[in-house]
């Protein structure tokens, strides 16, 4: 007949699974199912905890808790019998005056262990383990919740970086015909380092050259407003090229890279204010 320790390692070694495996499962320290599997139930724990884990470890086996925790009750029956037989054979030895044990075992009740008390108390184990697993269980949804909160918080603010960059690109354009009533109309910059050139005289009344001056690499196209009429189509510049324009009204000059661009009206060098791509107007 297989003791308890056989049938569980028998169980577990059919289940495939280790020892520390099996304490990860079951949420049972190693070496008290070691002692399990060698028959020794003494582990430092009380008696509940002892038919807790015994339970416990049967269940994650597939081996019939009750007829496991039957041979332990059974065990632990024998133990006590033989150890009082033994105190009294003890006490016999030293000639002290006892009643006959079979006497007394004739007249006693026979001792039994209260299956329901200890039902209950192993059910108490097991939901204090349920609670742990439970705990676990929280702790670790509350750790995909944050996740999860922070790549959608993370996710609507680079689509608001996005939104409020192409509603910048959008509005940034430069001058519009809005602006050309104020002191300055086209909303260039003044250019410090700039020296003014001496400019053309106008050949009409309405006709006037502008200079557009490159610091740097940058390609530039000029469109009269009214006439739609294109005065430069997407012309390369390199830094300290100039490139006179003649024009009828005013004009829209696109460019790649406004901080490369400057553009010399009556004398005076204008920077365009941006960077990278954009446009301003000319009246």
């Amino acid at each position: 007949m297989q003791s308890i320790g056989e049938k569980l390692e028998e169980a577990r070694k059919r289940k495939g699974v280790t020892i520390r495996e099996a304490a990860e499962a079951t949420k049972i320290r190693g070496d008290y199912l070691n002692s399990f599997e060698n028959n020794n139930f003494t582990i430092n724990v009380p008696e509940i905890y002892v038919r807790g884990f015994l339970r416990s470890y049967c269940n994650f086996l597939k081996v019939n808790s009750e007829k496991v925790i039957t041979d332990y009750n059974a065990a632990l029956l024998g133990e006590a019998k033989a150890a009082k037989r033994e105190h009294r054979e003890f006490f016999g030895r030293m000639e002290l005056q006892q009643t006959p044990l079979v006497n007394e075992e004739s007249n006693s009740k026979p001792q039994t262990i209260d299956d329901e008390k200890l039902r209950r108390e192993e059910e108490v184990v097991e939901k204090v383990g349920l609670l742990e697993k439970v705990r676990e269980k929280i702790d670790s949804i509350d750790k995909e919740t944050a996740i999860k909160v922070g790549i959608v918080a993370g996710i609507a603010l680079l689509i608001l970086l996005v939104i409020i960059w192409i509603f910048r690109a959008l509005t940034s354009g430069g001058i519009d015909d809005a602006n050309q009533g104020q002191a300055n109309p086209t909303g260039l910059v003044p250019a410090q380092s700039q020296q003014a050139s001496p400019q053309p005289a106008a050949s009409t009344a309405e006709q006037e050259t502008i200079i557009l001056i490159a610091v740097g690499d940058v390609r530039v196209s000029v469109t009269e407003r009214n006439s739609g009429r294109v005065l430069l189509d997407a012309h390369p510049m390199v830094a300290g090229q100039r490139e006179a324009i003649s024009k009828v009204g005013p004009v829209k000059i696109d460019y790649t890279a406004g901080e490369n661009l400057q553009v010399e009206i009556k004398g005076t060098a204008y920077g365009t204010g941006k960077t990278g791509v954009g446009y301003s107007t000319i009246p």
